[in-house]
């Protein structure tokens, strides 16, 4: 886990010392007109509705751009398993406010990093109550004007405050898909695989995301 947790960060350092000199200069990706999986954001005063349908939540949520690095997010998501572990399946619901900005963006790759402040309740009795803070990173190539390919690098941070207080550890990592419909009309395919580690008692276990994109720029 440790390791893990080094690798993310030496990844940020780096993507941000490469991009000091040369983000401002360099235009959007030429396929990316907008992008929620691709490691690009949405431009600047676009808004941006999304669903995103799988294990381990249905989420729905809305993105909106600061400036054409940066963007925000407010997400709601129905959640069926506690970490996106399957042995821990269990309905909960949660709220995320996803920050977003773009470190690196050269020719057709560009690096995003983000952070998801949120919290989460699942239905257990008594219930458990989280405090989430996840953070990562996507690295994005357009293969084609309409389609663009990922990678994603996160590290789930939850801390459980109820009924007990526990901090869980989850760095994951997968591909991810993004095709353009349309200007406006987006689909794509999401996954991330990994540990999950859990503090009190030293527990660990695996977790994994699988979801399908659909996004529509207002």
């Amino acid at each position: 886990m440790r390791m893990a947790i080094k690798v993310l960060f030496l990844t940020f350092g780096i993507a941000l010392s490469a991009s000091a000199q040369r983000r401002a200069d360099v235009p959007p990706l030429p396929g990316a007109k907008y992008s929620l999986l691709g490691g690009e954001t949405v431009g600047k005063d676009v808004n941006v509705v999304s669903g995103e349908f799988g294990w381990p939540s249905i989420t729905f949520g809305v993105t909106h751009g600061v400036s054409r690095d940066s963007d925000i997010g407010l997400k709601f998501d129905l959640l069926f398993g506690v970490e996106g572990v399957s042995s821990a399946s269990q309905f909960g619901i949660g709220f995320r406010a996803p920050l977003r900005t773009v470190l690196l963006r050269n020719d057709r790759l560009s690096v995003l990093v983000h952070i998801d402040p949120g919290l989460k309740v699942f239905t257990t009795s008594p219930a458990l109550f989280g405090l989430g803070f996840p953070v990562g990173a996507i690295f994005g190539y357009a293969a084609r004007p309409d389609l663009t390919v990922a990678f994603g690098v996160d590290l789930g941070m939850t801390l459980y405050v109820a009924p007990d207080v526990s901090m869980v550890f989850a760095p994951m990592f997968g591909p991810a898909v993004e095709f353009h419909v349309d200007p406006r009309l987006a689909v794509g395919f999401n996954t991330r695989f990994g540990p999950v580690f859990e503090t009190r008692g030293g527990a660990s276990d695996f977790g994994f995301l699988v979801q399908v994109l659909l996004a529509y720029k207002m």
